[in-house]
């Protein structure tokens, strides 16, 4: 199975910062940038791949790649996301 490489989505809360991009090297137009969305099949934050296309398509055309314990859910259960709270917020789990 070849390694995938992922751009994340990104979100622009007013809470964020700059330290995703410069510290993380995280690829965005966005500023503040409060959430870089890494690992992600999500409707409204995926990953995406080189070619343009989802994780969610990729894993939908290849469910081999999720491994067997992910065939049980019915979307790709694992969000990982970085988070750059430069303002308080609230806790989030």
């Amino acid at each position: 199975m070849p390694i995938l490489k992922l751009t994340p989505s990104c979100k622009d809360y007013l809470w964020g910062g700059d330290r995703l991009k410069a510290e993380f090297g995280v690829q965005s137009e966005m500023c503040p940038l409060a959430e870089a969305w890494v690992l992600s099949a999500h409707p409204d934050g995926p990953s995406y791949l080189d070619d343009g296309s989802t994780l969610a398509s990729y894993l939908a055309t290849h469910p081999e790649a999720s491994g067997t314990h992910c065939r049980k859910f019915s979307q790709f259960p694992i969000l990982i996301k970085f988070i750059d709270a430069k303002n308080d917020l609230s806790i989030q789990v």
